[in-house]
């Protein structure tokens, strides 16, 4: 797979369902900190780097499949890597450890996106080829 990232947090009682068990929509909220965090690790920030050449990260598809639940309090490993990337889109993929061991799965899933710039769908490659260079660089 594709250069990692890392995120940290841990889950809290706002993030879960009357069940007291995590709500699948958060976990989509954790993708979206991971991938920033992927993004600034790889020189690639979304913030100072990305948003200031107007270049957006416009979500195509996104999924996540539930493995071992988590419960507040439990710490959440996210493991990011961008496991595609063409001169229109990029695929990242997440993984999430479960509290008992790193080795074994509790949530992973993936986002697809389109690069949008000035608001409209464009090939990176020629609109920005060094952004385009340092996403190929990162994979």
């Amino acid at each position: 797979m594709a250069t990692r990232s890392e995120w940290h947090s841990w889950v809290r009682w706002a993030e879960c369902d009357a069940a007291g068990i995590i709500y699948h929509a958060r976990v989509f909220d954790w993708f979206s900190e991971g991938r920033i965090t992927w993004l600034r690790d790889h020189g690639l920030d979304y913030y100072e780097v990305l948003r200031q050449k107007g270049i957006e990260l416009l979500v195509k598809s996104a999924n996540a499949s539930f493995h071992h639940t988590l419960r507040p309090g439990d710490p959440v490993q996210l493991d990011i890597a961008l496991e595609v990337v063409t001169p229109t889109r990029a695929t990242f993929r997440y993984r999430v450890a479960a509290p008992e061991a790193s080795h074994i799965t509790a949530i992973e899933g993936m986002t697809e996106h389109a690069f949008v710039i000035d608001g409209r769908a464009r090939r990176l490659n020629r609109v920005a080829p060094e952004i385009f260079l340092q996403f190929e660089r990162s994979r």
